[in-house]
């Protein structure tokens, strides 16, 4: 053998292991992973966020429901009560429903539009307060069963 041969042989090494990969950057399935639960966390966020203005929003129109009974006596002003109950069911109805004939429904036609939307157990008399009671000159309504049916379309549609 030629001693230049001889050098070069000695050089070699013997069969080993390879060096283990280094953690960056990582492989393109690593990549593909975090945009995917990047894009799954943005989801859950924008659905929380939207969550929890829909929970915020029904509990002010809860306090506002509250209020109203807080501020008016039925039995003292039952007009002014039926009126702000009125108007709570309206606006309501009004965000819930945008662009439908709601707007424009007035007397009976607007109790059976409430009550189309509520459960099917809802006290209808209650609610036909809103439409005859601001021309009666003592209305009468039962408080208890109007408001549930306020907390209801609250909670339903507010």
């Amino acid at each position: 053998m030629d001693a230049g041969n001889t050098n070069v042989l000695s050089r070699l090494r013997d069969i080993h292991a390879a060096t283990e990969p280094g953690w960056w950057p990582p492989a393109p399935g690593w990549w593909l992973l975090s945009l995917l639960l990047a894009v799954l966390l943005a989801f859950a966020l924008r659905y929380g966020y939207q969550r929890w203005r829909v929970v915020r929003r029904r509990g002010r129109w809860l306090a506002a429901l509250e209020q109203i009974g807080q501020e008016i006596d039925p039995a003292i002003d039952p007009h002014e009560y039926l009126a702000r109950m009125n108007k709570l069911f309206r606006v309501i109805a009004l965000r819930a429903f945008p662009g439908t004939a709601c707007v424009r429904l007035q007397g009976m036609e607007w109790v059976h539009f409430l009550q189309s939307l509520m459960p099917q157990d809802a006290a209808a008399a209650s609610l036909s307060a809103l439409a005859s009671g601001p021309y009666e000159a003592h209305p009468r309504c039962d408080v208890n069963s109007l408001r549930q049916l306020a907390q209801t379309w609250v909670r339903k549609y507010g």
